[in-house]
């Protein structure tokens, strides 16, 4: 992982893969912790923008779902 002006890039060198996310993928990336829900993220990024709460609940689950497709996160 490198971070770009709170942006980031996450290389996947086993599989080859580069995977670019803006800000906004950069911090739901650095909530995946393992421990949080999809819906605690969503709670914590609507806690912290209360006024994009509608797109949030949209984007976060779209962008984690972008990190597991390309292997750069795992469910449980």
């Amino acid at each position: 992982m490198e971070s770009l002006d709170g942006e980031i890039v996450l290389l996947h060198p086993a599989c080859n893969i580069i995977i670019y996310s803006n800000q906004t993928g950069a911090i739901i990336w650095q909530l995946c912790n393992g421990q949080r829900s999809v819906e605690e993220i969503i709670e914590i990024l609507g806690a912290a923008y209360p006024g994009s709460r509608a797109e949030i609940a949209v984007d976060a689950p779209k962008t984690i779902q972008m990190l597991v497709s390309h292997g750069a996160l795992t469910t449980k």
